[in-house]
């Protein structure tokens, strides 16, 4: 399209005025998927405005995944999705399926606890229906506080582990900012980072978890949050230990302005308890812990911790919408919590979910794969060619996920689950190989 195409049609100047017009102009279809917009400069100096208030708005369509493309070959519609998507998720669901699909991150159903028994004790829950922006029901904090990886200033519920995680990044980390993540990090955080339009910034980590080092650089760049995941890390299996954790903070140290977003996505599922750095730098701490994977996903409850400020802060966003977390929810997930028969189903499947992944490492080993130690759903591989690996495997009937939905700018991988995986393991390695394990 000619800039004077634009010139008719965008009337509000102003930088929101011009991001929303634009955006309604595609999404009626006047500027269809594959339209070159004008050059920046060119369009700004038809329009009477600055280039840099071209380039802000443009910024906001590339967020909501409108328009894509830089330097000289321009920019170009590339979608029109009224709403903005996570596009490494949304490219991950809704696939044809396969005979082997090992995509599925989520846990064997047959290994859930029955919820039947909690949810005929609810009624016994304080304050039911009461409108009241309640942050945590009593029994649920006295829980998390018996169990917590530190001993924070205050309690929230949130509406799973990543709908907390959600909560946090929006609330907490500006649009535009730089965040150090841990990689590889979950799609689903590395997608809610995009919306932000925040600039991705990986911390290289080894068996213990993210390198001191990495870490270092990604702060004296200027990050504004530190995101990592410090029990079984959801990608890899592993987790942080210890002297790790004591390393990070001492890291963390140097940046007190810099938020520390941690993810428990595996509560009850692994052996320890994770290694917060809260220990150390509980004011700058947001530790995030879900109860979906060991108690069951429907129940969509989690737990965050943090400084009575920021618990604070956190229930003022919320109340923007429910503002509470249901306390049917939170009161069930309680009970549950403290159930003798609860407790050994999630040591069963604990015990279980390790078996196959070891029953899976053991056929990698006698074709001299080490995939190390671990637990949790997932085994990230190390691939010569991730896109040949891909494809050979889905030859073969069976899908995994490229380790670029899940690492930024990091080594070829690919990542698979064995959550479900009860047989056929021997088969499995020896096509992973064929594949171009490394």
């Amino acid at each position: 399209m000619e800039s004077q195409w634009f010139v008719a049609r965008l009337h509000d100047r102003s930088i929101r005025g011009l991001s929303r017009q634009v955006a309604a102009l595609i999404q009626s279809g006047m500027l269809p998927v594959g339209t070159n917009l004008p050059p920046i400069r060119k369009l700004a100096f038809a329009l009477g405005v600055s280039p840099a208030t071209v380039s802000i708005a443009w910024g906001e369509l590339r967020r909501r995944n409108l328009i894509e493309g830089r330097g000289r070959s321009g920019m170009f519609v590339t979608g029109t999705s009224i709403v903005p998507h996570p596009v490494r998720r949304t490219a991950s669901v809704g696939l044809s399926k396969t005979s082997f699909d090992l995509t599925s991150y989520t846990p064997d159903l047959s290994l859930l606890p029955s919820l039947d028994r909690a949810f005929s004790l609810v009624g016994r829950t304080p304050n039911l229906n009461a409108y009241e922006d309640e942050t945590i029901i009593g029994a649920l904090r006295a829980i998390a506080s018996d169990t917590w990886p530190y001993t924070p200033e205050d309690f929230m519920a949130c509406n799973g582990g990543y709908g907390g995680v959600h909560d946090v990044m929006h609330a907490l980390i500006p649009p535009g900012s730089m965040v150090a993540v841990e990689d590889p990090a979950p799609m689903r955080v590395l997608d809610i980072l995009d919306h932000l339009s925040a600039l991705i910034v990986p911390v290289r980590s080894d068996e213990e978890g993210p390198l001191p080092d990495s870490l270092q650089a990604a702060l004296g760049r200027g990050a504004t949050a530190f995101y990592l995941q410090p029990g079984l890390n959801a990608i890899t299996g592993r987790a942080i230990s210890a002297a790790r954790a004591a390393e990070l903070a001492v890291s963390m140290a140097d940046a007190p302005a810099t938020w520390i977003i941690e993810d428990d996505a595996l509560s009850g599922l692994a052996d320890k308890t994770a290694a917060s750095l809260g220990v150390w730098r509980p004011e700058q701490t947001i530790h995030v812990r879900s109860l979906s994977k060991s108690l069951g996903p429907d129940l969509r409850i989690g737990v965050i911790s943090a400084s009575a400020r920021i618990i604070r802060e956190l229930q003022a966003f919320r109340s923007f919408g429910a503002g509470w977390t249901s306390r049917l929810l939170q009161s069930a997930a309680a009970w549950m919590l403290t159930d003798t028969e609860t407790c050994a189903t999630v040591a069963r499947a604990r015990h279980v979910y390790g078996m196959r992944r070891r029953a899976l490492a053991d056929a990698l080993a006698n074709h001299g794969i080490d995939v190390g130690g671990g637990g949790g759903f997932s085994l990230w591989l190390p691939v010569v060619n991730e896109v040949d690996a891909l494809a050979t495997l889905a030859s073969d009937g069976i899908r995994v996920t490229g380790g670029k939905k899940c690492s930024v700018g990091g080594a070829p991988h690919i990542r698979l689950s064995f959550s479900r995986l009860i047989s056929d393991q021997e088969w499995l390695a020896s096509r992973l190989v064929f594949a171009g394990l490394r």
